[in-house]
């Protein structure tokens, strides 16, 4: 295990002063789910989208009640098959509300939020509120409704706590623990949003801090990040330092999300590690041939990532802040 001392950061994870709002009250779960899904109202629909770029119907609603700590299915005959009826005139805020858009069964999906109004990503319009009741589409398409949280009080947070990180999340020690020491921030209105991916320019951000590399100009190598970028001078020490070696071309694309294959090249030469014993491979899916081969196995062997339980390591997906805060806390303590 590496153990660095870091001695304050004054950028919190994915510079938090870029994304914090003032943080509103919600005294119950039904007021923060609310909350939570008109900040997305605008994103457009995408098909299988899960993330903010773009949503379906069902990665939607997935995505909304995470961020307040409740897991749905991901898909809406799978929703459907959850939670407990209700009828269309006992709906409460937070109930899942169903639609025969197809003339095959369930196949559209929203969250109802009170006075009849649902909000959903339409194929039309992406995020948006409509009326269960429209009479022009929606109104006739209703078939049923799902209630799958009470009407309770939003849980009271400890220090360094986030609504949307539960105390039995695989991460909220290390969230927690990072959160009370300065290093980590949530994205408003006390949430973390864990399964929010980061970007290159915020883990140049992060790491840079973390290792306590000298920030000494803004110039660097790359045509896509300008000396005026938020993170110009993040990148350009990282890139000076070697974390960014990898990187071939002229350009950083400071916008792209991280792979966990190159989260572990980055943390391989930002907090030098090496790997220990056995040269084979721990994950079914990483074999010599990976680029990254060397720097998992190293992330492995000093403990800092332990796969899926499938016994995959899934070099290709993107980097989550939960995932990336469970890494850091094992590098820092």
């Amino acid at each position: 295990m590496i153990r660095k001392i870091v001695p304050f950061l004054a950028v919190l994870l994915v510079m938090s002063t870029l994304f914090n709002v003032a943080p509103a009250e919600a005294s119950t779960k039904q007021d923060q789910l609310v909350t939570e899904a008109k900040k997305h109202i605008g994103v457009p629909y995408r098909w299988g989208g899960t993330t903010t770029s773009g949503f379906d119907c069902s990665g939607y609603m997935q995505y909304v009640f995470n961020q307040i700590g409740i897991n749905l299915p991901r898909t809406t005959s799978q929703m459907y098959n959850t939670g407990t009826s209700v009828s269309k005139s006992n709906l409460q805020v937070g109930d899942l509300v169903f639609f025969n858009t197809s003339g095959s069964g369930v196949s559209h999906a929203g969250i109802f939020i009170g006075n009849n109004q649902f909000i959903h990503s339409a194929s039309s319009r992406g995020v948006s509120i409509s009326s269960i009741n429209d009479p022009h589409y929606w109104g006739s398409r209703y078939i049923g409704a799902k209630r799958v949280m009470t009407n309770t009080p939003v849980r009271s947070l400890g220090s360094g706590e986030f609504y949307d990180v539960a105390t039995n999340h695989w991460a909220f020690s290390e969230i927690r623990q990072l959160s009370n020491n300065g290093i980590i921030g949530g994205v408003g209105n006390s949430n973390f949003a864990p399964t929010d991916q980061l970007t290159r320019a915020q883990i140049a951000a992060l790491v840079v801090r973390a290792t306590n590399t000298p920030l000494t100009t803004t110039a660097n190598g790359f045509n896509d990040v300008s000396q005026s970028h938020w993170a110009a001078a993040d990148i350009s020490a990282a890139d000076r330092a070697g974390f960014f070696d990898h990187i071939q071309g002229d350009s950083f694309n400071p916008n792209a999300n991280v792979s966990r294959a190159e989260i572990a090249v980055i943390f391989s030469k930002a907090f030098d590690l090496q790997a220990n014993g056995s040269s084979a491979s721990a994950f079914s899916d990483i074999n010599s041939s990976n680029w990254a081969y060397n720097e998992i196995n190293a992330l492995h062997s000093n403990g800092l990532v332990q796969g899926f339980t499938d016994g995959t390591y899934r070099p290709s997906s993107s980097i989550s802040r939960a995932e990336f805060a469970k890494i850091l806390h094992g590098a820092l303590y």
